[in-house]
């Protein structure tokens, strides 16, 4: 019903954007329907579990919930100031949130906002700006790097080609009667301007046109992540460090080999390769590989509370979610985290209650394995 409604309320290369995925876009449909065919078995006769345990302690720190706020780039073309709007609903909810480094938001800005935020990292050719950058992240706060692996080369998304997409946005006759009949979008951004790369602009040369700005970019951003690289980062980061994008069992014991402190599993939204496997097909595997106490989080087709369930009876000890809060967003503006973020709780203690487990723990006990 959020999708339904946030459609309605933004304009077409915004939603296309966010809701999109690559080439015929089955990786995306994948991503939902392998949930889908989680099943758990539920035990009534056992102790009561009204009241379930939803709380998990990740990377030293005590969450009430097990869930965060995924990396979002460009949020702020989808809704305005949306990454501060997140921030601010993660911050009273007591659950992570993670800036992406192409976000319209700046580090300092989520900084000033405080809570348990996290700077997501996209490497640089230059690793002047990668110094700089992550300074700018422990200076403002941010006590966790979360470096993204699985955007090696650039990618051909055939939604923002037909809707010529780029940041910010060209406005041609088409985009502007698209931008008229979404009046609460419009004068949102005409509150809070329109946006662009906050954290990249200093790196940048002023009066780029678009074109130029987006060879520019694809110039700057390395995007392939080696093993050295990754040893690079964290050498150069003092808090925790996170490894996003992983797959392959084998590419997860190198994140731990290098010291990493947990590990995404994940397909990056269905926004890279179709072909891709889905992370809850890909979590087994790297579950036995790192052990039982490595943390593992997981991301990718969570809609509801049950999908939360669903992955951490998988062996997830996190989820990460992105679109279900944008979806909110597009539908209720600024107070759609908030509201989101609490009927997911009540969806994950429901959840939890029907299946008799009192405690998010004990949930793969729940699992209904092949038989």
């Amino acid at each position: 019903m959020m999708a339904v409604t946030a459609k309605r309320r933004i304009p077409r290369f915004a939603w296309d954007y966010m809701a999109g995925g690559i080439g015929r876009e089955a990786l995306l449909t994948e991503n939902c329907a392998c949930l889908d065919r989680v099943k758990l078995r539920p035990r009534y006769l056992v102790a009561d579990a009204e009241a379930p345990d939803l709380s998990h302690r990740l990377l030293g720190n005590e969450y009430p919930l097990p869930f965060g706020v995924a990396p979002l780039g460009l949020s702020g073309l989808i809704w305005p100031a949306a990454a501060l709007h997140l921030a601010r609903a993660a911050k009273h909810k007591g659950i992570p949130f993670a800036l992406s480094g192409v976000a319209t938001t700046s580090i300092e800005q989520i900084g000033a906002i405080g809570g348990n935020i996290w700077y997501q990292h996209y490497a640089f050719a230059d690793n002047e700006i990668n110094t700089d950058l992550l300074r700018r992240a422990q200076a403002a706060g941010f006590a966790t790097l979360v470096v993204t692996v699985d955007i090696p080369t650039a990618t051909r998304r055939d939604r923002d080609i037909r809707n010529g997409l780029s940041v910010p946005p060209a406005f041609d006759l088409r985009t502007l009667v698209d931008i008229v009949q979404r009046p609460a979008w419009a004068f949102a951004m005409l509150r809070d301007g329109v946006p662009g790369f906050a954290n990249i602009a200093p790196y940048l040369p002023r009066g780029l046109s678009l074109a130029q700005l987006g060879l520019r970019l694809s110039e700057m951003i390395e995007g392939h992540v080696s093993r050295e690289k990754l040893q690079w980062y964290r050498a150069q980061w003092p808090g925790k460090l996170i490894v996003k994008g992983i797959l392959a069992a084998d590419d997860a014991a190198t994140c731990v080999d290098v010291g990493a402190d947990a590990i995404v599993v994940s397909n990056h939204g269905g926004r890279q390769l179709d072909a891709a496997q889905t992370a809850p097909d890909a979590l087994p595997a790297i579950r036995a590989r790192v052990g039982a106490d490595f943390p593992l989080l997981a991301d990718g087709g969570i809609r509801n509370g049950l999908d939360i369930a669903r992955y951490l009876a998988l062996g997830a000890d996190y989820v990460l979610l992105g679109r279900a809060f944008m979806f909110a967003l597009g539908a209720l503006g600024a107070r759609g985290p908030a509201h989101v973020m609490t009927v997911l709780q009540n969806e994950l203690r429901s959840t939890m209650g029907q299946l008799g487990c009192p405690s998010i723990r004990q949930l793969p006990e729940f699992l209904i394995r092949d038989e």
